[in-house]
């Protein structure tokens, strides 16, 4: 697979990490309940563990989550790993996955993937400052090159369901409430102020929040 732009100087690397984020954007049209929180986790864990080994580091399972917690507190950004798609989950409403969801799912895991291969090409000499920049500027390309034909790709969405699978065998978080238009448009919200979804995002969720009242 060709990749649209580089989320490190490893090809193999990019690659990879194109893959994971196509793969979590196909977790969002899956017709299985609650797929999107139960196959993001292993997605990401698998991505960390891979970025790792091309850097001669081997991971655990339990190793690989810790850094992508890690790095989500470094960045400021409460919404990495599972609760990332708990969160998509609750204030993306049923029609708009195409438009916000499946790209934010998307550009948040190329981030992740782009801040871990940061991580191990310094040896994990890389500042905070130096780590937000990583984040948000592939987040923000990411959602920008984001192609939807990609995730249906047969390969694709066979790595998604596999996801979802293993997330079921570990316990992964389960399928979360609704939640009420409230809640959802101060989700959308901090969103928007994070930086991890733009203007004409928020204001597509808050029109449809609106209009569902």
């Amino acid at each position: 697979m060709a990749t649209f732009f580089d989320v490190s100087g490893n090809a193999e690397v990019n690659t990879l990490v194109e893959r994971c984020g196509y793969a979590t954007a196909a977790l969002t049209i899956l017709p299985i309940p609650g797929s999107e929180i139960l196959g993001v986790m292993p997605l990401h864990v698998g991505m960390v563990i891979g970025i790792a080994g091309h850097y001669g580091h081997d991971l655990t399972t339990e190793s690989a989550t810790e850094l992508i917690l890690q790095i989500g507190t470094t960045v400021g950004v409460s919404l990495v790993g599972s609760r990332l798609a708990t969160t998509a989950a609750k204030f993306v409403l049923p029609g708009l996955g195409g438009i916000i969801a499946a790209p934010f799912m998307f550009g948040s895991t190329l981030a992740i993937g782009a801040c871990a291969a940061a991580w191990f090409a310094n040896d994990g000499a890389i500042s905070s400052e130096e780590m937000r920049a990583v984040y948000k500027r592939t987040m923000k390309e990411a959602k920008a090159n984001f192609r939807s034909e990609k995730m249906d790709d047969d390969e694709v969405k066979s790595q998604a369901e596999s996801a979802v699978q293993e997330g079921k065998k570990g316990g992964a978080a389960a399928e979360p409430e609704e939640e009420d238009p409230v809640a959802r448009l101060k989700r959308a919200k901090e969103l928007l102020e994070q930086g991890l979804i733009e203007q004409d995002e928020f204001d597509a969720v808050k029109k449809r929040i609106l209009d569902a009242i």
